[in-house]
């Protein structure tokens, strides 16, 4: 059977999307019904009250209020239990909205690791970024996806921050497909996503063929997924950030046909460049 995989929901503001958790673990049915499952976005959940096991990659991930959680895109999940106390906020973010250093921390996060205790220090700013972040999606505001953005922007800060000082020594035992996807998204950041699948196989030391299966197994995603994803999140974010138009982005991301460019942006993403801008604009 196809693991399936869902898109971010419709109510998303400038492609972040946060609610309350307060009914997670108040119905069985709540977590049967999810199943499963992939996303192609990242998810974050701070547990402020109970408790909570997910399944992430085969591996059980015990959670503990209060903590924090991330899921990354397209890791195989499902929860598994939930206590009827369990509280908190989900909080899901389109790729192109968090920065590449941070993007690459993450990555390289362990899956045991992908949970980290708040400590006290921590937890007053974190709380009061997330409540304000929670607010300011849910009211009516002027500039309402900026504002939601720059919060956002601290929050994922201030989770790197988290993940940082956590005191996390559990060692996980990573299998090959794992360690060679790793390998290979590290090169994305580092090498343009112009190059072929048989140049970032050459730069591993492995046969192109032997790479798309390791990425695949990893992901469920081939190599050429990867790259055209990359190239999608630094066009979104040129979209997004700045003014420049569809021409100049397709040149600075090294097309020479921005014709080309514009096509492809729409095969990938079901939009073309523009109405994405406008879409995420509104």
């Amino acid at each position: 059977m196809k693991i399936p995989i869902y898109n971010q929901r419709s109510e998303a503001v400038g492609g972040i999307f946060i609610a309350e958790l307060s009914v997670l673990g108040k119905d069985p049915e709540n977590l049967d019904k999810l199943g499963t499952h992939r996303d192609d976005f990242y998810i974050f959940f701070v547990l402020t009250k109970g408790k909570v096991i997910m399944k992430c990659d085969m591996i059980d991930v015990k959670i503990n209020a209060q903590s924090i959680v991330i899921i990354k895109p397209f890791q195989i999940h499902s929860p598994q239990f939930a206590s009827p106390d369990a509280a908190g906020y989900y909080i899901s973010v389109a790729p192109f909205l968090v920065p590449n250093n941070c993007a690459a921390f993450f990555e390289n996060l362990k899956i045991s690791d992908q949970v980290s205790k708040i400590n006290k220090l921590q937890k007053k700013d974190l709380l009061e970024t997330v409540l304000l972040l929670h607010r300011s999606f849910e009211n009516d505001l002027s500039n309402k996806t900026a504002i939601v953005n720059g919060l956002f922007n601290a929050l994922v800060y201030r989770f790197i921050n988290i993940y940082s000082e956590s005191d996390n020594s559990i060692s996980e035992l990573k299998n090959q497909s794992a360690l060679i996807y790793a390998n290979f998204r590290k090169l994305i950041l580092d090498t343009t996503f112009l190059e072929s699948p048989s140049f970032f196989a050459k730069k591993i030391n492995i046969t192109t063929s032997h790479l798309n299966y390791c990425v695949n197994i990893a992901t469920g995603k081939s190599v050429t997924y990867w790259l055209q994803n990359a190239m999608i999140i630094e066009a979104q974010r040129f979209l997004y950030y700045t003014e420049d138009d569809v021409k100049q982005i397709a040149f600075m991301l090294g097309f020479e046909d921005h014709t080309y460019f514009s096509r492809l942006f729409k095969k990938i993403t079901g939009e073309t460049p523009l109405s994405f801008r406008l879409k995420f604009r509104e």
